[in-house]
């Protein structure tokens, strides 16, 4: 007797949810540009996939990267309109490890064909940049930040701008002589006075601070609390005025990291674009009495252009006392139109990327270089649109069990008729195959089952099968106009069966590169034993593991039967295709199983209120796979950013039963009375008042969820309570308790109601 069924492998493995891979050729590109790298992914491999980002540190651990943590550790991610995607990152951002003026940063990217990343293949970048030598400042400019790093050996803030805040060294004495080495303190200069922020209060508020073995670095989003507005010659900068604080042995170094950004400056004309840049900025020039300008360069998409290349494209480059001017016509070399649709009007906008370097040199700071990147988008101009003739097109994609292609009709096909090989693609001929065919006139979407007869298999190893659905258009003579596919890998479990009485059962499936394979000449490693059932794509072997030539292998306690699926061509002792197979068994397992019946009584509901366990899970993002576990805690988390829970009712299989959240407000403490406490869920709906709205997220049965009804899950936004008009920054944990009152439907009646109390563990909140 074969011992009990404990496990069945599919081809000797099934395929993984997340597949990995070092960086498929051609498909991301890098490139050095000074103190920024760029990663550029391939528009063709990466099109209508679903991504993810995310910066390895030295660890080897991911960090997915939002808008928030963007800002704040130097990493954009920019979208064009032909589909191309580029990932920058400053050379110092958060996880770049630094060895001997080399920068290296290692980026995640996953990509998948569904938004809830099932099967993603994972592709890692590391991408090396020298960069020496640096200048005593930097600055940069990005899109979506403001980065200004210093060397550590800068000269003291001057007189005349401490002259009024002589106790911003005061402040810091305390904190700095108490810390340990390098705690990091800054007090940001506003008009209403200083604000001192220690690092974790600043890095909280969306600040980046860090130190490398010669810089000290600041990095600010544009929008920061701290953040102002300043004019300069009729342009707005975002400007940061800080203090930076940093102690080593016997010292305290205060630095000033200051920062400014031009937030507009761009004119336009009929036929011209006018960016204007003003020079010798007072946040940037405190203390400095004598300027004197070393470089002025521009460029496009960060590749900086030369005098000739500037001519060529009719740029026009001024650079005067006051500010820098670039001029340049509308629809040159380096940037694209776009068409648009305003109020039932056709029209186009103009984009290019262009950047700036201003290097210049003062008597207090040596030489300073500002790199600002700027984004251009023209106003809505009318423009006719011009007919032609619009191809159809088309893009497809795969569940667990089918494949999908989506076809939109051009203005040309009209009277075109689809095939899939042979088959007209007939609403007939569709619901004869049990195939799904759905035409609303400007676009069908077609469905067709894994095995399906006109699938093509590809390729069939152990992680899984490669099949492929082809769909092409004819014309009235049947004539080939276009054709469309799509290909996806699913796993091979339907083709391997691992009964408990030793039995194995194999559906071997043809492969489309082999056109004259003929199935019911199968064989298994026995050539005697043939196949029990054959049809034109598939043949079908049932036999027992002690046949066949099946081979047996023991490792620990699990016993592994294999065997081999293969076709020989006439006279040829080699196979042109072999399938591989494997069951496995626990051994020295006995089970006892024990039963009886009995006539159940018919079932019947009695609607009234009851008392029903549930219990309340937080999230470690919104895919609701991973949730904290107990040695997890305490979860430090920001301020804005998303907090994912689940309410689950457990302890019911009823599938009628549906739960709803009454009301769910947060506390401070486990009193469920105690002030203060904000309303999150107020009778089933988001809190109306609340400037960050609870976001409810649809529940769909997986391997997890057996019954989406029993469960309700919501977001919300990391946020600290108010008293009198000031954060309560002395709770270590801003929200700690959530409470919801919930209840259970039950075909219209009212089943139970619940109270439900979520202690979140102490931690940065």
């Amino acid at each position: 007797m074969v011992p009990n069924l404990v496990l069945r492998l599919f081809l000797i493995g099934v395929l993984a949810s997340e597949i990995w891979t070092q960086d498929r050729p051609g498909s991301l590109s890098s490139e050095c540009l000074g103190s920024l790298l760029r990663v550029a992914l391939n528009a063709e491999y990466f099109e209508d996939k679903y991504l993810i980002f995310a910066a390895v540190d030295q660890f080897g651990t991911a960090q997915e990267i939002d808008e928030t943590l963007a800002a704040q550790c130097g990493y954009t991610i920019e979208y064009n309109y032909w589909g191309n995607i580029e990932f920058r990152a400053s050379i110092i951002s958060c996880y770049t490890h630094i060895e001997s003026d080399v920068y290296t940063v290692t980026v995640q990217i996953q990509a998948a064909t569904n938004p809830d990343m099932k099967n993603a293949l994972t592709h890692l970048k590391t991408v090396s940049c020298p960069y020496s030598p640096w200048h005593p400042r930097e600055l940069v400019c990005e899109t979506n930040y403001m980065e200004v790093s210093v060397r550590r050996n800068v000269p003291q803030i001057t007189a005349d701008l401490l002259q009024d805040e002589p106790e911003d060294w005061a402040l810091a004495f305390p904190e700095a002589t108490a810390g340990a080495v390098s705690i990091w303190q800054v007090v940001f200069h506003l008009p209403t006075g200083r604000k001192t922020l220690l690092v974790s209060d600043a890095q909280n508020a969306g600040y980046g601070l860090n130190t490398t073995d010669t810089r000290i670095l600041l990095r600010a989003p544009y929008n920061a609390t701290e953040a102002q507005r300043v004019k300069v010659r009729g342009v707005t900068f975002s400007a940061v005025r800080a203090s930076t604080f940093y102690k080593q042995r016997w010292m305290i170094l205060m630095v000033d990291t200051a920062v400014a950004c031009p937030i507009d400056g761009v004119d336009y004309t009929d036929d011209t674009i006018i960016w204007t840049i003003p020079k010798n900025l007072p946040t940037l020039s405190a203390g400095a009495t004598s300027f004197n300008d070393l470089l002025v360069e521009i460029g496009v998409d960060l590749h900086k252009l030369s005098a000739r290349e500037i001519a060529s494209r009719k740029y026009v480059l001024s650079n005067n006392t006051n500010e820098i001017t670039i001029q340049m016509p509308i629809g040159a070399e380096g940037g694209y139109y776009k068409t648009h649709v305003s109020e039932g009007q056709h029209g186009t906008k103009y984009y290019i990327n262009l950047f700036l370097e201003h290097q210049w040199e003062d008597n207090r700071w040596g030489v300073t270089k500002h790199t600002i990147i700027k984004e251009i988008e023209t106003p809505f101009k009318l423009v006719p649109p011009t007919i032609t003739n619009m191809l159809p097109s088309a893009r497809g994609f795969c569940d667990d069990d089918n494949l999908y292609l989506t076809v939109v009709r051009g203005n040309v096909d009209q009277n075109w008729l689809p095939f899939i090989s042979n088959l007209s693609l007939s609403p007939d001929a569709a619901q004869k195959h049990n195939y799904g065919l759905d035409d609303n006139g400007t676009h069908f979407t077609i469905r067709v089952p894994l095995y399906a007869p006109h699938i093509l298999y590809e390729d069939i190893h152990p992680s899984g099968i490669t099949a492929s659905l082809r769909l092409t258009m004819k014309d009235n003579t049947h004539a080939d106009m276009t054709d469309f596919s799509i290909s996806c890998s699913f796993s091979p479990k339907e083709l391997i069966d691992c009964l408990p009485n030793g039995t194995m059962a194999i559906t071997a499936i043809k492969l489309a590169g082999i056109t004259d394979l003929d199935t019911s000449l199968f064989v298994l490693r026995d050539k005697r034993c043939r196949p029990v059932s054959v049809t034109e794509t598939s043949a079908t072997f049932i036999f027992n593991v002690t046949t066949c030539g099946t081979s047996r292998k023991f490792e620990n306690t699990v016993m592994t039967y294999e065997n081999d699926v293969s076709y020989f061509r006439p006279g040829s002792i080699t196979p042109i295709y072999q399938l591989k197979c494997a069951c496995q068994y626990m051994i020295n397992e006995t089970i006892v199983v024990q039963y009886s019946s009995k006539n159940n009584p018919a079932p019947s509901i009695k609607p009234g209120f009851g008392a029903l366990a549930l219990t309340l899970r937080l999230f470690k993002d919104k895919s609701y796979s991973d949730s904290y576990k107990e040695i997890e805690y305490p979860v430090v988390k920001y301020l804005k950013e998303a907090l994912y829970f689940e309410v689950e009712l457990l302890h019911s299989e009823d599938p009628r039963l549906e739960l709803y959240l009454e009301d769910c407000w947060a506390t401070t403490s486990q009193d469920r009375d105690s002030s203060p406490q904000w309303s999150i869920i107020t009778d089933s709906c988001e809190n109306a008042e609340d400037s960050h709205q609870t976001i409810f997220h649809k529940v769909a049965s997986d391997s997890r969820v057996k019954f989406p009804t029993h469960l309700k899950r919501f977001e919300v936004k990391m946020f600290t309570f108010m008293q009198d008009g000031n954060a309560l920054l002395e709770q270590v944990a801003v929200l700690r308790h959530i409470i919801c009152m919930g209840m259970c439907l039950l075909e219209q009646s009212l089943s139970k109601v619940n109270e439900l109390d979520a202690i979140i563990p102490q931690g940065n909140a």
